[in-house]
């Protein structure tokens, strides 16, 4: 074998070599990019949810804690102390509800978009922890029906279960109670998807 024989063997060989090192080179930078792009997006949707849990947190706070004056019941209406009918009564309280429940609803659906992208990447675990504080939210709303309905039968509704009216009650008007039943619900329900998202925020900082 001449030199010149020996000399294109090694430059084959090195040629070859450099093939391999660059495919592997362009395989680890390529799942670097992918691992960092799938962080990025995990990023984006667990700031996204955490924002949308703690806004519709705010605004179901915000909802309980309303104070009804007298000029926000409908036109014509003479207060709980008057001579209204019971049907009247419950319209005037429906209407009262109408302003502090529009931010709630408007927070329920986005809360309800992010919740749905962080199940397509992380599954039924997340989905389970939005779901949990959706039930807050929907045990609000029948509190609500519940204190509109008894307007509506005479006040015979609560009269006659004064457990279920103490209930409703305080689902519907938080009274500054941390501890209520509602109150504790909401805050375990925020609890339990932030410790869900937070590997995702941290991971990405």
């Amino acid at each position: 074998m001449t030199i010149l024989e020996m000399i294109a063997i090694i430059r084959d060989i090195f040629i070859s070599l450099a093939a391999i090192i660059t495919a592997f080179v362009a395989t680890i930078g390529f799942k670097n990019w992918k691992r960092e792009l799938k962080g990025k997006a995990e990023f984006e949707i667990a700031r996204g949810l955490i924002r949308a849990t703690y806004k519709l947190r705010d605004e179901l706070q915000g909802c309980r804690s309303s104070f009804f004056s007298a000029n926000e019941f409908s036109e014509g209406y003479q207060g709980a102390s008057s001579e209204s009918s019971p049907e009247e009564k419950a319209q005037a309280r429906e209407y009262v509800y109408r302003n502090p429940w529009k931010p709630v609803r408007d927070a329920l659906q986005e809360f309800e978009a992010h919740a749905l992208e962080a199940e397509a990447l992380w599954g039924n675990e997340i989905r389970s922890k939005t779901n949990e504080f959706l039930q807050c939210v929907r045990e609000l709303s029948n509190a609500i029906f519940a204190v509109i309905q008894d307007k509506a039968s005479g006040g015979e509704d609560f009269k006659s279960d004064k457990n279920f009216a103490k209930k409703m009650r305080a689902k519907v008007y938080a009274s500054g109670d941390e501890n209520g039943e509602l109150s504790q619900k909401i805050t375990n329900a925020v609890n339990g998807i932030e410790k869900e998202v937070r590997p995702h925020l941290r991971r990405s900082s």
